[in-house]
């Protein structure tokens, strides 16, 4: 491919797709996103708007321009979102991104505008639980339902909002309110299905909700006992638990013996295996020291103390880093100098070990999840049991020589 030197900033390399043709010749990727960028940021008056000038910077500025023009050209959403914004259409805050229709780009905005403090900082599962409940509560008909539900739910959002305050939320703590409100969706289409209404409805009704449904109909309780309370529902009502419902019994768990243990670190070590390096690195922190993925996602890097001769990790006691010893330490010195992705704005200053593909943000325990079982590895709660309780048998070190004596 020939060579071509950009008339704006004289940069010179290879033409590919993200150089882009001008009056004034061909422009390369980094103009071509700064020329981009200005314009969808541009406030009405030529101007950037002034409110958004770190994140127009950050954008412009990024080690990869490619990268930024792949996601600001390539993503159909992001450029009139912004616009909107720039513009003042759509008002600079949290609650205009929740009613986005497209709720992974707008995520994605928000983190960017949190990290470069456009925004305030606000929980991560918080904001999520806001933004799934204005979607959820649109698509509640007829209004009289969608009233009674945000009423319900109100109560719902001032606790884990109280909640935040004190700690950050987890996914744990939002599965709740969010299986209730669902619950109580469901209970009201039904009803009205059957001919009633929460003013209408009889303890038969409720009788026949849970004892022809799953056990998840149990959710609607929260819902029924408010509701009571409240004045929607008439007072005697109760619900009942659905004793009638067969539970399937999951299939016993295979063991997970030392040699199998060993085996699995061998493949982990074994450059010839195709584990990715981020991978390699988690493995050997869920195998070694037992830890569960949520635990792994949310380490930093300032957990991994790297020094010219020892590797230690603070993981179940910050105040006394566990050495890791040879040949895993090399694993997760290489993982913490090359951890990705960084080569886009979004991670450019991540603090974590494992950091996501959003900004700011760590990978989610359930992505990484996911990833790691396309090895062919159930990474499954019982799996972690018995992780930890092999860890506690066999100590790292001695795993270390385990591996090592059988390579002898």
């Amino acid at each position: 491919m020939p060579e071509l030197t950009c008339p704006r900033c004289r940069h010179q390399g290879q033409q590919h797709r993200w150089w882009a043709h001008r009056h004034d010749g061909v422009i390369c990727p980094r103009c071509h996103l700064t020329e981009r960028i200005t314009e969808v940021l541009d406030d009405g008056t030529g101007q950037v708007s002034p409110a958004l000038l770190p994140l127009h910077e950050a954008i412009r500025t990024q080690p990869r321009p490619d990268a930024g023009l792949v996601w600001l050209v390539g993503n159909r959403h992001i450029a009139p979102l912004l616009a909107d914004l720039a513009t003042g259409r759509l008002p600079l805050s949290h609650e205009s991104l929740n009613d986005h229709p497209s709720p992974q780009s707008a995520a994605h905005l928000r983190d960017l505008l949190v990290q470069h403090k456009i925004l305030e900082q606000r929980d991560r599962y918080l904001v999520q639980f806001e933004a799934w409940l204005s979607r959820t509560l649109a698509s509640v008909e007829p209004a009289e339902d969608r009233e009674l539900i945000g009423r319900f739910a109100t109560g719902h959002i001032l606790r884990l909002r109280e909640r935040a305050t004190r700690e950050p939320l987890t996914p744990g703590l939002v599965d709740r309110p969010q299986h209730e409100i669902n619950s109580a969706k469901a209970f009201l289409v039904w009803l009205r299905d059957h001919g009633a209404t929460p003013a209408t409805c009889a303890q038969d009704h409720i009788d026949t909700w849970i004892a022809t449904g799953s056990t998840s109909r149990q959710g609607t309780r929260a819902f029924i006992t408010w509701g009571t309370g409240d004045g929607a529902f008439p007072r005697h009502l109760s619900v009942p638990y659905n004793l009638q419902v067969t539970r399937r019994r999951k299939p016993a768990r295979g063991t997970f013996d030392h040699e199998q243990r060993l085996r699995l670190l061998r493949d982990i070590l074994d450059p010839a295996t195709d584990y990715i390096l981020r991978d390699r690195a988690a493995f050997i922190i869920l195998i070694l020291f037992a830890q569960p993925l949520a635990h792994i996602t949310a380490l930093t890097i300032d957990d991994l103390a790297l020094s010219n001769h020892e590797v230690r990790i603070s993981i179940d006691r910050p105040h006394e880093p566990r050495l890791v010893p040879d040949p895993f330490a090399p694993v997760l010195r290489d993982h913490a100098l090359n951890r990705g992705p960084r080569n886009v704005e979004a991670n450019r200053t991540s603090p974590w070990l494992f950091p996501g593909n959003r900004p700011g943000q760590h990978i989610h325990a359930k992505h990484l999840k996911n990833h790691l079982s396309r090895y062919g590895i159930e990474v499954t709660r019982t799996h972690l049991a018995v992780l930890r309780a092999l860890a506690q048998e066999m100590p790292p070190a001695a795993t270390a020589l385990s591996l090592a004596s059988d390579s002898g």
